[in-house]
């Protein structure tokens, strides 16, 4: 189908790809878009929005950014190979957590649905996201604490995927920074080490800056170290973190046992008596106490961001292979 679109200003760059606020011009919807240019990007770059178009197109939970679809378009700059997703107006976890403006009440939601994600991506879709991180995840709203996690191009297959792990070294596993394939339990690591990240103000989880990332990659895979526990984090924060930063793989606990973990409070999910949930108190309070204060406040109207810049129109001349 021939789709007419305008692209906007750009709103986030990747490691393969740049993302742009688009609009649909038979409705005025607003979507984004993540696109590379055949003329400039390297084979590494293209393979990696193809493998995220393939795995996004075939998944379907909250808790995942939603695809919408996707084209291949001539423009001015050159031929673009173009996701469409859905926009998300609150930004991401790093850029709120380095505002200084993230309690620990929203880093738990937030992380819940990161764990919520990555449960759907393990047990339902057989994926490992492979680069979970807070650039990786966006706020659909501040107010709410609602996330979703984005960025799929170095997502892979848990059976059969026989290629060394990717990802942003200061977040990636110690069996990934040997050149061990990524795994579920690799994608916990990284989720502690966000949770680090979001606890700190959005400082990198190993607290390193200006390091040089490989002697950190080969310091991470080969000695006994994990990353510093943040000042002032709860009890049962640290101990969450705990089970996530295990240096051997088999030692973590996976997303399903994550989500009863009462840092978490996934209570609705889980039987009262379980026992994960059972008996934990922080400061003296009971998880049902906790529970009931987990009631969400309304959402305001987020302003639409449209960015700088002109808007350029766009008309897909090409149907890609996966639609």
């Amino acid at each position: 189908m021939r789709m007419s679109w305008v692209r906007g200003g750009i709103i986030g760059k990747g490691s393969f790809g740049t993302v742009s606020l688009a609009a649909d011009r038979s409705n005025g919807s607003i979507f984004a878009v993540k696109s590379i240019n055949f003329n400039s990007s390297t084979p590494r770059a293209i393979a990696a929005l193809e493998n995220e178009i393939r795995l996004l197109s075939s998944l379907n939970c909250p808790h995942i950014v939603s695809y919408l679809g996707d084209d291949l378009t001539e423009e001015p700059g050159g031929r673009f190979l173009n996701l469409h997703l859905e926009y998300l107006p609150g930004g991401t976890a790093a850029e709120l957590a380095a505002s200084g403006k993230m309690t620990e009440k929203e880093v738990r939601g937030t992380t819940r649905c990161i764990v919520r994600a990555l449960h759907y991506l393990h047990s339902k879709a057989g994926v490992v996201h492979g680069d979970v991180k807070g650039r990786n995840v966006v706020l659909e709203s501040r107010a709410t604490g609602d996330a979703k996690l984005v960025d799929l191009g170095s997502a892979r297959e848990v059976v059969g995927g026989r290629e060394k792990g990717e990802g942003t070294p200061l977040w990636m596993s110690p069996e990934v920074a040997r050149g061990e394939s990524a795994t579920p339990a690799s994608d916990v690591w990284s989720v502690g080490c966000t949770v680090i990240e979001m606890v700190n103000g959005g400082r990198q989880p190993w607290g390193i800056v200006g390091s040089d990332p490989i002697m950190e990659m080969f310091g991470l895979g080969f000695r006994e170290a994990v990353p510093e526990m943040p000042a002032g984090i709860s009890k049962v924060g640290a101990d969450f973190i705990e089970k996530c930063l295990r240096r051997e793989p088999g030692e973590r606990w996976s997303c399903e046992e994550l989500l009863r973990h009462s840092f978490l409070g996934d209570w609705e999910e889980m039987s009262p008596r379980s026992v994960f949930g059972m008996g934990e108190m922080e400061d003296g309070e009971c998880v049902e106490e906790e529970g009931r204060r987990r009631m969400r406040e309304l959402q305001s109207p987020e302003e639409l961001k449209w960015g700088r810049g002109g808007w350029v129109e766009v008309r897909g001349k090409y149907q890609s292979q996966y639609l």
